[in-house]
């Protein structure tokens, strides 16, 4: 017999995460967005959100992202320059205990009586990821207790405007928060336990919230290079991020406001430095809030990019049409579905070849008087 011995996935295994591609994957916190997204996200990459207008959905996002770290005994990295990062700690979703039974039926095998022909066909799921088991199910309407918050590993980088007092250049950077905020970084990552050859390897999940604010491209505002070097800044930095990250235990969840961004073609070339992305479309403040056709959604959710990351071809969603809503207890990103036209109008009447104007001229029919 031969002396080769395949190890088993739970000798690789580290809590809270699953393997695919011989790489670890770890939950963003909400069933839907790791369905949609491929299963999780993988260790190593970046993972960014571009912001909707008043920022309110992708800090749910966030939220979500950091209590599945705490659920799992992930260790915690969170920077920010808006605010302190230690106050989105305390807003913390708390995980389920009872997850809610889905109704099935008495009996197993339930045939089709009528649409006998569909009987073969996949059923389709409105909300992604409903029946998986990886990650975990949190509820809005209630805060993570402190003592569980303080036990966690977390790592705060409250990033001020007095940094921006650094008027010189360091290492390539116009503004320094940007330097100290990579230097933080690879000085944590660089610890054993986040390194793939570790014995006793451990998950870092780096959060970084509005990135690109107006505080970070305050340097850029400058009318001596407002026009050439804009953005500049932060497309060194998530090239440098993505370098640091590569082959390590580290995964970077980022916010980006794009739509404060003063050139629209700067957010397609961070694309570049990034392995997923994805964009929160509100409808607040939008003539589609009052509009009855999405009277059952808050929002869009685009998917702007996903890599293939230890694979030949990057995964492909079940959909692209896709909608979210926020609930009082989840987050939810669900298929897009528009109610059908029930009720006459007078655009349904045009499109009636058979509608004639009450006033029938010559030659004139009603509907009532063809015989098929």
């Amino acid at each position: 017999m031969s002396s080769f011995h395949k190890k088993s996935d739970s000798q690789y295994s580290i809590k809270g995460t699953k393997l695919k591609n011989n790489l670890p994957f770890v939950s963003s916190g909400i069933p839907s967005l790791d369905h949609i997204i491929g299963g999780g996200l993988p260790s190593g990459a970046i993972f960014a959100v571009e912001e909707d207008i008043l920022g309110s959905y992708s800090r749910v996002l966030t939220k979500y992202f950091l209590a599945e770290g705490v659920t799992s005994e992930h260790a915690l990295f969170i920077a920010s320059a808006d605010e302190d990062p230690s106050i989105i700690v305390n807003e913390l979703p708390q995980p389920c205990t009872d997850l809610p039974k889905e109704v099935t039926p008495k009996d197993g095998n339930v045939e089709m009586k009528i649409a006998w022909r569909y009987e073969g066909l996949g059923q389709v799921e409105s909300s992604f990821g409903s029946n998986t088991s990886f990650g975990h199910h949190f509820d809005l309407s209630k805060h993570m207790d402190k003592e569980t918050v303080q036990k966690s590993s977390i790592t705060y980088c409250f990033l001020n405007e007095d940094e921006y007092g650094h008027k010189d250049k360091v290492k390539g950077f116009k503004n320094y928060m940007f330097f100290k905020l990579l230097t933080e970084i690879k000085e944590l990552v660089s610890k054993e336990e986040f390194q793939t050859s570790s014995k006793s390897k451990n998950i870092l999940r780096i959060s970084i919230q509005s990135l690109g604010s107006p505080i970070w491209l305050a340097a850029d505002c400058d009318e001596e290079t407002a026009n050439s070097d804009y953005g500049q800044d932060l497309i060194k930095f998530l090239y440098t991020l993505r370098v640091i990250l590569r082959d390590t235990l580290a995964v970077a969840f980022i916010t980006i406001p794009s739509h404060l961004f003063d050139d629209e073609h700067l957010m397609p070339r961070l694309l570049y430095s990034i392995d997923n992305a994805v964009r929160i479309e509100s409808f607040a403040g939008s003539s589609r809030e009052t509009n009855p056709v999405y009277s059952d959604y808050h929002g869009l959710f685009h998917v702007t990019k996903l890599s293939a990351i230890y694979s030949l071809v990057p995964y492909v969603p079940p959909s692209l049409d896709l909608a979210f809503k926020l609930r009082r207890k989840k987050f939810v990103i669900e298929k897009l579905h528009l109610p059908p036209e029930l009720q006459e109008s007078s655009e349904r009447e045009q499109d009636d070849i058979t509608a004639v104007p009450k006033a029938v001229g010559c030659g004139g029919f009603k509907k009532k008087d063809i015989d098929f």
